[in-house]
């Protein structure tokens, strides 16, 4: 009987590898308990028009129910857009109109931008119109993770921050911050970081004013502390 071959295509190939190497790396053909509980995959097709990296940065648009239930998802993040969730790709890229499997969290890998070296405890959020994070809020960088250029590891952290202004801040408009950190005694300005926030108060901040930063749908807002 003449052998019968099957060619992958190379998203389905390496999706494949992926789910074996899973597998050896549970143990999974030995004798360790099988009864390992595992987060179940986020899976969902790529509706953003580009190939999503490798621990891409990405925004939640819309669901689809049938035989498979996935999430669509876009560049993250689209404000003109119905307010979602942000997810971060797995290990692999995910061309356009094809699909993928979300990280479960609660810490993900993510990929930075480059323009800043990042030390633990920085507050992170994602960028607009990108598949990387910088400084911004609602995560927290963990540290440097060498899986991919750029790596790091993010937890989502929505606590607000102490800051001080830099400069006048207007009515609904946005600005340049600054962390206070806590120290032994109270809080100390870090001056190497700086955060845009806005101010969605009626009245103006004025430069070099103590504020609380509060993380709301992915951006700084600010209030100032009377």
């Amino acid at each position: 009987m003449a052998e019968s071959y099957a060619v992958l295509g190379r998203t389905l190939a390496a999706k494949v590898r992926e789910m074996v190497q899973w597998w050896e790396r549970q143990g999974l053909g030995g004798l360790e308990d099988t009864r390992t509980p595992t987060g179940k995959g986020i899976y969902f097709k790529n509706n953003s028009g580009q190939t999503i990296p490798a621990y891409g940065c990405i925004q939640a648009s819309g669901t689809h129910e049938n035989v498979l239930n996935y999430l669509t998802v876009e560049r993250a993040f689209d404000y003109s857009a119905v307010q979602s969730v942000v997810l971060f790709n797995g290990s692999f890229e995910v061309p356009d109109g094809e699909f993928g499997t979300a990280q479960c969290g609660p810490v993900f890998i993510a990929t930075h931008d480059a323009a800043i070296t990042y030390n633990v405890g920085d507050r992170m959020g994602w960028k607009s119109s990108a598949f990387t994070i910088g400084l911004g809020a609602p995560l927290v960088y963990l540290g440097a993770d060498d899986v991919v250029t750029n790596g790091c590891r993010v937890a989502w952290d929505h606590s607000c921050m102490s800051g001080q202004s830099v400069s006048a801040i207007a009515a609904g408009s946005s600005g340049t911050v600054r962390r206070r950190k806590a120290d032994g005694s109270g809080f100390t300005t870090d001056t190497t970081r700086s955060y845009t926030a806005y101010n969605d108060s009626g009245t103006e901040v004025a430069a070099d004013s103590r504020i609380l930063m509060f993380p709301v749908d992915g951006r700084w807002v600010i209030v100032e502390v009377c």
